[in-house]
């Protein structure tokens, strides 16, 4: 399946094809060529890298031939030159205001010994962090504050010359008559919120570009073009984000000789945390890896980036671990090491619908621009932690009865500058998301999506559970020289492991398996710990090692 870069050409534009059936422009001196045809099949299908083999070296060969090496042609891909075009920069800039990442940790304990041999120790530790990387539009297109109303009119002005119709309602309610628009079947339909954001009323986000710009945009400013509507989104990384731990660790240790018959040493340690960890998230809150503040993630809100501020969705809450070992007679050694940490936290998150262009009207609760918000009243981390499987559809329910098919910020600046009714919009129409007849829809659909309930029985995110044991011997040749033989069983239990770290269940209100509103314990398994490499990974079904080692 031809979905990464290849060659050459493409390391140095990795938007040749975005992802699946998703070709991008690519950037040559003077303009750009055009897409490419072999991201995907005509039905947006995968391809088969061996069967488009041709056609990409000859799209090579094309940027070659248009791209020719020159110690003097700009770089097309410098920000400077995309934004002389009217285009987004193709990756993230640094802000000018850097500033480094930092922590500030204060720790408070005693330890104390119990008798010879054995001490505990208990700690509190709090982490505050700040400055670490969240990127964020600075030009904060869609967004809702930077409403231009002229752009607005002229948007919905063309669409309804491209319709044919004279009225917004005439649009909606009959197919449009100029054949422009058509449904599925190749028939003409009414008008839709995504024709309208077609031409400018959305997001400048929508199309990268600058929308006044004649030769990538419009003429015109889009509905939402941001602070200033001769720019395109421009995406900084700036030191603004958050976090903070705060965590009872305690910790059992004891070093014994001959502490009981049959025993030569013993050494033993347990310990366990408390700990609760916050942060302000990250762009893709559903994912622990994805949401990493370690490897600057975009913001949830641009308007805002700390308002979802919650627990990060690497928190564990409770974590015992266990390990030591014991010299025994005869030359073998015992060890053990378990642990047991309770399950991480995800967030509620409403999907982007895909409906196209206008994703604003229908996705971003908060009027910053961003869409695929969480659920409003939610904040990061909220599944597994006061929300759980045995009430997340109470709140589903009060969202599909709130918040569904209703307007979003964006739709409600459209009706207060009264350029149309909440009813034109869709406000209550169901189907808008639920029509399996066809029926007619009679507005614009610009409104939110319900979300699906869960299912009886939806499970919550797993504990880890682990407990590795090994005996070894050992065996003096000489002296000098001595072996060690050794067998392993990770995980002994064969404890059945889910949701680590980029495999847990997904906040993503799809109603699939792997989302926490379409999971039952059957189908579970797709976030279950597998075998992986085959070697010692944490979690992963029991394995047996064999061992010999040579000390010399």
């Amino acid at each position: 399946m031809y979905r990464t870069p290849v060659g050459n050409v493409f390391l140095e534009t990795p938007t040749a094809c975005l992802m699946t059936a998703t070709p991008q422009r690519i950037a040559i001196p003077g303009g750009y060529l055009p897409p490419p045809t072999f991201c995907g099949t005509s039905s947006s299908g995968p391809v088969a890298i061996g069967t488009v083999a041709s056609e990409i070296v000859a799209f090579q060969k094309q940027y070659q031939g248009d791209s020719p090496f020159s110690l003097t042609t700009p770089n097309p891909n410098y920000a400077g030159s995309a934004l002389d075009q009217g285009v987004a920069p193709g990756g993230w800039m640094y802000d000018p205001n850097y500033r480094t990442p930092r922590s500030v940790e204060i720790n408070l304990g005693v330890q104390r010994e119990i008798h010879r041999g054995m001490t505990f120790s208990a700690d509190f530790l709090r982490n505050v962090q700040t400055h670490y990387f969240l990127a964020l539009d600075e030009n904060h297109t869609g967004d809702v504050r930077y409403f231009n109303r002229a752009g607005a009119i002229q948007a919905i002005d063309n669409t309804l010359a491209t319709c044919g119709v004279s009225s917004i309602q005439t649009g909606i309610s009959a197919p449009c008559p100029n054949g422009n628009y058509v449904d599925s079947n190749g028939k003409n339909r009414p008008l839709l919120i995504s024709d309208f954001a077609g031409w400018g009323l959305t997001s400048s986000a929508d199309f990268g570009v600058t929308c006044t710009n004649p030769n990538v945009g419009f003429g015109y400013p889009c509905a939402f073009p941001g602070i200033n509507p001769n720019a395109p989104p421009l995406v900084f990384i700036k030191p603004i984000g958050r976090s903070v731990y705060d965590g009872l660790q305690t910790k059992l240790a004891d070093t014994a000789q001959s502490p009981f018959p049959g025993v030569r040493a013993l050494n033993l340690q347990v310990s366990y945390a408390l700990s609760r960890f916050e942060n302000s998230g990250g762009y893709t809150p559903v994912n622990a890896l994805a949401s990493d503040q370690d490897y600057g993630v975009q913001a949830i809100d641009y308007a805002n980036p700390n308002r979802f501020f919650g627990l990060s969705v690497l928190d564990r809450r409770h974590q015992l671990s266990f390990g030591g070992y014991a010299d025994l007679p005869g030359g073998f050694q015992l060890s053990v090491m378990s642990h047991f940490w309770s399950p991480l936290s995800t967030s509620l998150v409403v999907p982007n619908t895909n409906l196209g262009p206008g994703e604003i009207f229908r996705t971003d609760f908060s009027g910053d621009g961003t869409v695929q918000d969480l659920v409003p009243g939610t904040h990061v981390g909220s599944f597994d932690r006061g929300i759980n499987a045995s009430n997340i559809n109470r709140v589903l329910t009060d969202y599909n009865s709130t918040v569904a098919l209703n307007l979003t910020p964006a739709g409600q600046v459209l009706v207060q500058n009264g350029l149309f009714t909440a009813s034109q919009l869709g406000v209550g129409d169901a189907l808008c998301y639920n029509n399996p007849n066809n029926l007619p829809v009679n507005s614009l659909c610009a409104i939110a999506p319900p979300v699906p309930l869960a299912p009886p029985g939806q499970v919550n995110l797993s504990w880890l559970r682990a407990l590795d044991l090994k005996v070894a011997w050992s065996y003096r040749i000489r002296e000098g020289i001595e072996i060690q033989p050794s067998a392993g069983f990770y995980n002994l239990f064969n404890f059945a492991n889910f949701d680590l770290p980029g495999t847990a269940l997904n906040g993503l209100l799809t109603g699939a398996a792997g989302q926490i509103n379409g999971t039952a314990p059957a189908g579970h398994n797709v976030d279950r710990v597998g075998v992986g490499t085959g070697v010692y990974s944490l979690g992963a079904p029991r394995q047996l090692e064999f061992g010999l080692r040579l000390i010399f």
